[in-house]
């Protein structure tokens, strides 16, 4: 049986630009030579890559960024992990949407931290309750440590955090004193237009701790993110890793290729994504039409649709199992793992006809997991 994969974060695997890093690796290796190799990397990781990371944030932001505030990490995820160790002990407040990214949530439970989640809807984090629980906190006399974010491309749901909403935002970090964290890990990836403007390029400096990775426009199997933010804030998180740095090989080779394509390879892998998103959407909507809902997302690798309220979640995901297609619970993404009505789709992976197949055996079980369907089981 033919399975279809709509799980991880992962790109199309035919846009992984194999030639051009074969070629990349030739050019970076003759010019670093064997003594760079011997040597650790160190905390920051190689001042190469750092340039790229500085050079990408300055072209898309339109902010400078000194590559001394950079540190290259393995995968946005080490980045994460580092911040909570510098920041969170357990039972510490730390603020989250109330969907977030599980790998993020589970960072978070194994740090024994103190997760409150805030709601989230289709213009991202609400700031209106930002502030409630924040102002509620203040009265007890307590303080989140941290406030996790995916302002855009927002992993699970696809959504963005409007202008007015960082602002405020921004704002309310300020008056109660809180550190951001913004994890911007699908920032390349978009649809429509610019990206829009990073909290950490409004924000004042030492606010925001910025997130980001290379991982999702190349592949994951590169592991390479980075964080940004200057000191004192990178002396503490960096006292907090112990591996000796991120791959130098990987970092040469890696810089070398996007220092030559990393324009047209975003825009390439963004034109591919774009397509197979509008079969996604397309597929959804011939075989469920208004049975299901989803928001389409302007950028990212993921699609959030939201199903009947009263079908039966236990055994719609039963019925994707046992036939092959793999999408991700929406209960695995709740704060609180409350079982809600949704499935998130990653898109980017999948071949154009296995979207269309895919779905269409979701359409099947999403059918089959309603209560009359059951009734007559």
């Amino acid at each position: 049986m033919r399975e279809y994969n709509f799980t991880g974060g992962m790109p199309d695997p035919g846009s992984f630009p194999i030639e051009g890093l074969i070629e990349a690796a030739g050019r970076a290796l003759r010019a670093a030579g064997g003594d760079t190799l011997v040597h650790y990397p160190g905390d920051l990781g190689n001042i190469t890559l750092r340039e790229v990371a500085a050079m990408r944030f300055q072209a898309s932001q339109g902010t400078e960024i000194s590559p001394d505030d950079i540190a290259i990490t393995n995968g946005s995820m080490q980045a994460l992990e580092l911040v909570f160790r510098a920041y969170v002990e357990p039972g510490d407040i730390v603020l989250t949407e109330e969907l977030s990214y599980m790998g993020t949530l589970g960072l978070l439970r194994h740090s024994k931290a103190n997760i409150v989640g805030v709601p989230n809807d289709e213009h991202g984090m609400n700031t209106d309750a930002l502030e409630e629980i924040l102002r509620d906190l203040a009265a007890k006399g307590q303080r989140p440590k941290l406030i996790n974010t995916v302002p855009i491309n927002h992993n699970p749901t696809g959504m963005n955090m409007t202008a007015e909403r960082k602002r405020r935002f921004i704002e309310l970090a300020e008056e109660y004193d809180v550190v951001i964290l913004e994890d911007e890990c699908y920032g390349d990836i978009y649809f429509e237009g610019d990206p829009p403007p990073s909290l950490y390029s409004q924000a004042p400096a030492g606010r925001v701790i910025y997130v980001a990775t290379f991982s999702k426009t190349i592949g994951p199997g590169v592991r390479m993110g980075y964080l940004s933010a200057p000191q004192p804030v990178m002396g503490r998180v960096m006292a907090n890793r112990f591996d000796g740095g991120p791959s130098a090989l990987a970092s040469l080779i890696l810089a070398e290729f996007l220092r030559h394509h990393m324009w047209d390879h975003i825009r390439k892998t963004n034109g591919i994504v774009r397509e197979k998103l509008a079969t996604l959407l397309a597929a959804l909507d011939e075989n469920l039409g208004d049975m299901i809902s989803c928001i389409p997302p302007t950028g990212g690798l993921f699609a959030w649709t939201t199903v009947p309220e009263d079908t039966d979640m236990g055994r719609l995901m039963a019925g994707l199992d046992e036939r092959q297609v793999r999408c991700t619970r929406g209960q695995a993404f709740h704060v609180d793992q409350k079982d809600i009505p949704n499935v998130r789709f990653s898109f980017a992976y999948p071949s154009l006809q296995d979207i269309r197949d895919g779905v269409e055996v979701f359409a099947d079980c999403v059918r089959a997991a309603q209560p009359s369907e059951a009734a007559v089981a």
